[in-house]
């Protein structure tokens, strides 16, 4: 007999279906697809100073190009976002929709956007402005 050739001698496994029912895998060509969400990166700066936050958003509504300004305005404290440029400071107001909290200017995927914020007037430095 010829030593080079191996002749392996045992049980037989099997390779198909798991003997729990299960296959390997169901579905070898599945149907689903990725997609990247858009989004922009925010420079939010508070009164004109900062930045105090640079994060990214994603864009929301129907075409995926809508700035969630009340989710900002929520967790951030302010009362009213405006356009922001370093140089020459505060620009126009960023109009939303109050229903759904989107802006109604949409944005590129990619972009970077800088926002100034108005802090909301807390009760306290009322009752301070008053006195005085």
């Amino acid at each position: 007999m010829d030593e080079k050739t191996d002749n392996k001698t045992g049980e037989i496994e099997e390779t198909g279906p798991k003997s729990d029912g299960s296959s390997p895998n169901p579905n070898p060509n599945p149907k689903t697809a990725r997609t990247k969400v858009p989004e922009v990166e925010v420079c939010l700066y508070r009164q004109g100073k900062g930045p105090i936050d640079t994060f990214k958003s994603g864009l929301g509504g129907w075409d995926q190009n809508q700035l969630e300004v009340g989710d900002i305005l929520d967790k951030y404290g302010f009362k009213s976002l405006y356009a922001f440029n370093t140089e020459s400071g505060r620009g126009v107001p960023i109009r939303f929709n109050p229903r759904n909290g989107r802006s109604m200017l949409p944005y590129r995927d990619g972009a970077t956007v800088h926002i100034d914020g108005e802090p909301k007037v807390k009760f306290y430095k009322i009752s301070l402005l008053v006195r005085t």
